[in-house]
């Protein structure tokens, strides 16, 4: 029996024994694992600049790419204002010098990737300029043989983008190919030809900058498509006839981008503030071309348009608060062309949809759209005043009182930061006075300016009380801007009123300034 007591008592050490061996080996690991990541990570965000890189492959390539176009271009001009080489010829060697940057970079890329690229992308526009010359420069050709010419190097670029996986060649191609038909003297310019050229050159490659997620490419692609529209309607004479045709593009451009932020998930935020930049310049676009009439059929169009699209897409956090965006500012065009007196309340209300809107999505854009609208309101509104009490100017600033003292309530409800009650009440209170300021004047009428200081003081008194009430219940910072209003209403009767009223009048006003400042010391007083 002993020996079997024993030779438990040994199993059992034995097995303690184990234990402490296991845990032993299970610890060691979860000690030094932690702090490689870590290493790994510091040596990663510490890589240096590899300036041989970024000065040779990707900075002198697409530069000097540009000044070999450029002179190209200067050289062409050259050759013929001297006279010394026919049309044919010029057009024959703007044909070989383009094909010949493609042959020596497909030989590039397999050694020099980016110089490669860079010489595929700078044969596009040059074949494009050729082209160009070949038929509004001499004649050579008629318009169809120049506009297959051009679809021809337009695909080409797009293959050539396709092939290699390059945005650099698709950004060459694209700016080239949108400045090609600037660079072409003509003194009556083909308006139906260049806006299906700039059309198609700008949905293509916006196409490849989505297909790819080349944001470079897609910003690039929508910015110098308005460049050229702008350009040409500054220098070329549009006549009234063609100004549907001349505005294809841009009509095209917005069409095209709200069909992608629809229909595509790459670069969705990057999409949605486009779009709603591009609304912008396009809303100025109709409102400087296109009389009141259209502009409005327009702008109802566009605001359908938004209404449906945030129908659809009214649960997407993305796309949802850009289309309301654009819908209302569509809408707020509407106002201002067809009912202009009601715009300061349009512009009012376009803020509380804005504040609103970021309520339920939390989208920064309307908080900034909600800041420019409402501060846009405050410009207009002071800049009138109210001399009647029926007219548009009471009204305006009968809806501009109410809305900013909403507005703070639904800022401190939306923030909960007593920050904003802290500025925005005693605001509120400067644009209360001010109003009743004016309110004042109408009350006085004819019967002179004391009468006027009277109604102003008695008026900024009760809204001190009203303040002070409303501190009792909900708002604490009422008491404080109360005491504010009674101070200022003192300073402004001794500064401004007392020199120009009658002693009855002092009296009365002092009587009510004390017994007010009296009851609200009283009320407040605490032991």
């Amino acid at each position: 029996m002993e020996k079997s007591e024993l030779l438990e008592k040994r199993i059992e050490q034995l097995e303690e024994r184990v234990r402490f061996l296991e845990e032993q080996i299970h610890t060691k690991p979860n000690i030094s694992q932690p702090e490689r990541p870590i290493i790994q990570d510091q040596q990663q965000v510490r890589q240096p600049v590899e300036w041989d890189i970024l000065i040779f492959q990707k900075i002198l390539p697409p530069l000097f790419i540009v000044v070999f176009i450029i002179g190209v271009i200067w050289g062409f001009k050259a050759v013929s204002d001297y006279g010394f080489l026919q049309p044919t010829v010029k057009v024959i060697i703007g044909y070989v010098v383009g094909f010949a940057l493609i042959a020596l970079g497909i030989w590039q890329i397999k050694s020099r990737k980016n110089l490669g690229h860079m010489l595929l992308g700078g044969s596009i526009p040059i074949l494009m300029l050729t082209t160009f010359a070949m038929h509004q420069l001499y004649n050579i050709s008629g318009p169809t043989v120049a506009f297959i010419f051009n679809v021809v190097w337009i695909s080409l670029g797009v293959f050539l983008t396709n092939k290699y996986r390059s945005q650099g060649i698709g950004i060459v191609a694209t700016v080239g190919g949108v400045f090609v038909p600037f660079l072409i003297n003509s003194t009556s310019p083909n308006i139906p030809l260049f806006s299906f050229y700039e059309t198609v050159l700008f949905t293509v490659f916006l196409w490849i900058a989505l297909k790819y997620s080349y944001k470079a490419l897609y910003y690039i692609t929508v910015i110098f498509l308005q460049v050229a529209i702008l350009v040409f309607f500054i220098f070329a004479n549009v006549p009234d006839a063609y100004k549907w045709i001349a505005m294809l593009p841009i009509f095209v451009q917005h069409f095209a981008l709200l069909v992608s932020l629809l229909k595509t998930k790459q670069m969705l935020k990057e999409q949605a503030y486009t779009l709603f930049t591009i609304m912008l310049l396009t809303a100025l676009w109709i409102r400087v071309l296109f009389t009141d009439n259209e502009a409005t059929v327009l702008m109802i169009i566009i605001t359908l348009v938004y209404g449906i699209c945030y129908y659809a897409y009214q649960k997407d956090s993305i796309r949802a608060p850009i289309f309301i965006a654009g819908g209302s500012i569509a809408l707020l065009n509407i106002m201002q062309l067809q009912i202009d007196n009601l715009l300061f309340e349009g512009i009012i209300g376009l803020s509380f949809i804005y504040l609103f809107v970021y309520k339920k999505y939390k989208h920064m854009l309307h908080m900034i759209l909600m800041c420019i609208s409402y501060f846009i309101a405050v410009y207009y509104v002071l800049s009138i005043s109210i001399m009647n009490w029926v007219s548009w100017e009471m009204l305006h600033w009968t809806v501009f009182i109410v809305g900013t003292v909403y507005g703070v309530y639904l800022l401190a409800s939306i923030f909960i930061e007593k920050t904003i009650l802290n500025i925005g009440v005693p605001y509120a209170a400067v644009m209360i006075l001010y109003f009743l300021h004016m309110i004042a004047v109408l009350v006085s009428g004819d019967t002179g300016s004391n009468m006027e200081r009277v109604i102003t003081s008695s008026l900024w008194i009760i809204v001190a009380i009203l303040f002070m009430v409303l501190s009792r219940f909900s708002l604490p910072q009422g008491k404080y801007v109360g005491v504010g209003i009674l101070f200022v209403t003192l300073a402004k009767i001794i500064l401004f009123d007392i020199s120009f009223v009658s002693v009855a009048i002092k009296a009365s006003l002092f009587i009510a300034l004390g017994v007010v400042g009296l009851l609200v010391s009283r009320a407040y007083y605490k032991k």
